[in-house]
């Protein structure tokens, strides 16, 4: 590790917010780094508009360092995309990312949430699997640049008493693995 990179702080603090047409251009860089087939600024400007979707950023240091979108489907949730910069991965900030993404769902009165993952993406099978979601199908060849297949999951009951528990334990969990406070704007 380089001196500047260990003497910078580590930060304590992560906020969530609804992502904003300013943060586009962070968010792009984002993609490019996270996906053989990214989105397009133009596409991702435009999910930004779309009043079915809600978009998130968490951010350290008033940096962007992932997002993630959700779909409102009919009364249902759709996690769309995910990602966070290679520099902060390995921190929890996806899954805290996923957790935020779900109480959105809540608040839309989802009590379903589906997202579908490349089959070879070991990293999301065990986000996916942690927090409950369950496999439910293969879209074969679903994604058009590697032919890879997709796997569907999908986590229902959140509205239930109990899947409102769980959605709270695995927040409790995440804090207290962490050590960071969440400030949710």
């Amino acid at each position: 590790m380089d001196d500047q990179a260990s003497s910078r702080a580590v930060p304590t603090e992560v906020v969530l917010r609804r992502a904003r047409q300013s943060d586009l251009k962070t968010m792009c860089a984002i993609e490019r780094a996270s996906f053989p087939t990214p989105w397009s600024e133009r596409l991702i400007a435009g999910e930004l508009r779309q009043p079915d979707a809600t978009y998130l950023v968490a951010t350290l240091d008033d940096e962007v360092v992932g997002f993630i979108g959700l779909w409102h489907v009919l009364d249902d949730g759709h996690i769309c995309t995910l990602a966070v910069d290679p520099q902060h991965r390995r921190r929890g900030l996806g899954e805290l990312l996923v957790l935020a993404a779900m109480r959105q769902a809540l608040e839309i009165g989802a009590d379903v949430v589906h997202l579908e993952y490349r089959v070879g993406n070991e990293a999301a099978a065990r986000l996916y699997d942690k927090l409950g979601f369950e496999r439910v199908g293969v879209r074969e060849r679903y994604y058009s640049d590697t032919g890879e297949d997709a796997v569907l999951a999908r986590i229902d009951g959140i509205t239930t008493a109990e899947g409102r528990a769980r959605l709270d334990q695995a927040w409790e969990r995440w804090l207290a693995e962490r050590g960071m406070t969440v400030v949710a704007q």
